[in-house]
């Protein structure tokens, strides 16, 4: 279902003034300089991300919910706007979920070509990285930061409650 959510994502993707509010409510300057440096289609992805994780948050105890709606708005800011066309995020999106060892290999050694999909899935690839390495020069806390850095790594048992519902929320989505 997600994956569907995202396709016909791609042509809707104006933030609505809910959506504003939702990012001034929990993002600080800082935050909100690397929110809108995504693309629109990112972003209306990372609020209804934070939204579900809301929901989902909602019932447990323990919860972080301020770092945990931070790095769900926050979580694909590796993926700078211009990098990724629409077939690109397709293409990205599959290989991730269906042939991730594929997608794996094809990512590390990216070159231009016919619609740059090697680029693309090296953006793809290295983006939670490259999207904490950012959080954390400008300053986002630590625990925000670590959830973007591992937003993408298979499930394991000792990661926190916030990592399991920010995972849980972007694969819906």
């Amino acid at each position: 279902m997600g994956a569907f959510k995202r396709f016909f994502g791609l042509f809707r993707p104006k933030l609505t003034s809910t959506d504003r509010e939702l990012i001034d409510a929990f993002l600080n300057d800082a935050g909100k300089f690397l929110f809108y440096q995504m693309s629109r289609v990112d972003q209306k992805h990372s609020v209804e991300v934070a939204r579900a994780a809301i929901t989902e948050a909602v019932d447990q105890q323990e919860i972080d919910l301020a770092a945990l709606v931070q790095a769900a708005l926050l979580h694909d800011i590796g993926k700078v706007e211009g990098e990724l066309n629409g077939v690109n995020r397709v293409v990205a999106g599959f290989m991730r979920r269906v042939f991730p060892s594929l997608r794996e290999k094809c990512s590390r050694t990216y070159r231009t070509g016919w619609w740059k999909i090697r680029y693309g899935l090296y953006v793809d690839w290295v983006h939670p990285l490259r999207g904490s390495y950012m959080a954390q020069i400008l300053g986002i806390e630590k625990s925000v930061v670590d959830l973007i850095r591992h937003h993408h790594d298979p499930p394991r048992p000792d990661q926190t409650p916030e990592l399991t519902i920010l995972q849980l929320a972007d694969s819906k989505h």
